[in-house]
């Protein structure tokens, strides 16, 4: 038998199953270089990705300074304009909006914005890591100091506390057990263990509450010397003082007087920002530890705790630490703005001469308006601060929780996680 084309049939049939052979092994090989290739490229994308734990801390801290500042950020101008004029908010809106709206109104409102968020990265990623590598290196020691009363030596302080409390939960549980199998010495014995593991995990939660606050002090002023600069001529800015392109100031200012000229400020911006730093860092940090024991197992807050969101937790730690934040540091903010846009040099007056100052400052707005004076311009730095402050540590918990497949294995004996909820 013979084909149109000349071939008989047996030949055709072998040119079809030799390319039939010829395909199928091609699909195979191809499919299992693919696979390979994708494993072994997840498998270096995976190691390219991974970042220090301090990289980390330090773009979230800016992330979180960026979108603090962006948020609402026409409040806060309107709170610098009360206090540099000491008129109320009414007031000054009244004044603002003289006008109506317009481009005008969105250029005093957003006075200084640009270069105070370009600035703000380098605040934000000084302040947050500095908070939580000097925490992580205070527990750390404090750990190594106190040998197993953490939890064996070296070994991280968190996971100490949840092993003493794992510990006293279960000897606790065996006390009556143990009295009952062994007679009453054994029993004592049970519960002295039981004691003493409580006493240890009381230790560790108190040394976990001293490595925070000095974490926060710390990160305080470190803080200070980045951002005390930037917000001496973002305040002038946003009082109408000087040009709003407030960046341009500063380069004149170093170019006239040298960068001393940039931290006359420094003292009063020190006095309001320390107690603010400091208030709300802590409480921040309260939060986060609340959070990781309240969500064990055992706890009389694990139930609701584990019914709520991490992105509602992390608004409430948000809303918790700047109001927190606001209402301690308040009178300070105050008089310090006051200082620097009145013309207060306190450079050469020294620490106490400038401690000084600011006291009798303070003094002289309280006799002349009353304690409500210190507190001129809170409903609008409330209003500002809170959901800003809110926006902030949101974004680094969700930047952080993000990050976390590419975040190198770090010793996070101190480390707050982006969240505790899983």
């Amino acid at each position: 038998m013979t084909l149109p084309l000349g071939l008989s049939l047996k030949p055709r049939l072998r040119i079809v199953s030799t390319c039939a052979v010829v395909g199928a092994s091609s699909l195979a090989v191809s499919a299992w270089s693919r696979t390979r290739t994708s494993q072994h490229n997840a498998a270096d994308s995976s190691r390219k990705l991974q970042l220090p734990a301090p990289a980390v801390d330090a773009l979230a801290g800016a992330l979180g300074e960026v979108a603090q500042i962006l948020v609402l950020y026409p409040l806060d101008t309107v709170k610098v304009r009360c206090q540099a004029s000491g008129e109320t908010a009414a007031v000054v809106i009244r004044r603002l909006l003289k006008r109506g709206f317009n481009v005008a109104l969105l250029k005093k409102l957003y006075a200084g914005a640009v270069g105070a968020a370009a600035c703000a990265i380098v605040v934000g990623a000084v302040h947050f890591a500095s908070y939580e590598g000097s925490r992580k290196a205070i527990l750390k020691w404090s750990t190594a100091g106190s040998g197993s009363s953490s939890g064996g030596g070296g070994g991280s302080s968190s996971s100490g506390a949840a092993a003493a409390e794992a510990s006293a939960a279960g000897l606790g549980a065996g006390v009556a057990d143990a009295a009952a199998a062994t007679g009453p010495a054994a029993g004592a014995a049970a519960a002295a263990a039981a004691a003493a593991e409580a006493r240890a995990e009381q230790d560790d939660r108190f040394r976990r509450a001293a490595a925070t606050f000095a974490a926060a002090a710390f990160a305080a002023v470190a803080t200070a010397l980045v951002e005390s600069p930037v917000e001496l001529f973002r305040h002038n800015a946003q009082a109408g003082l000087v040009q709003s392109n407030f960046m341009a100031e500063m380069v004149a200012t170093v170019r006239r007087e040298g960068p001393v000229g940039l931290y006359w400020g420094f003292l009063p911006h020190c006095f309001e920002a320390w107690p603010h730093d400091i208030s709300e860092l802590a409480t921040y940090g309260f939060m986060r530890d609340f959070e990781a024991t309240a969500l064990r197992p055992g706890s009389p807050h694990h139930a609701w705790m584990r019914g709520m969101g991490p992105q509602v937790w992390d608004l409430a730690t948000g809303a918790a630490s700047g109001a927190a934040a606001v209402l301690f540091s308040m009178p300070f903010d105050t008089v310090k703005t006051y200082l620097q846009t009145h013309g207060a040099d306190l450079s050469g007056r020294g620490f106490l001469g400038s401690a000084k100052l600011f006291v009798k400052t303070g003094r002289r707005i309280a006799a002349r308006k009353g304690l409500a004076g210190l507190y001129v311009g809170v409903t609008p730095r409330l209003f500002q601060q809170v959901p800003s402050a809110m926006v902030c540590w949101w974004s680094i918990a969700a930047f952080k929780r993000w990050m976390a497949p590419y975040t190198a294995p770090d010793d996070d004996a101190g480390a707050h996680p982006a969240s505790g909820h899983q």
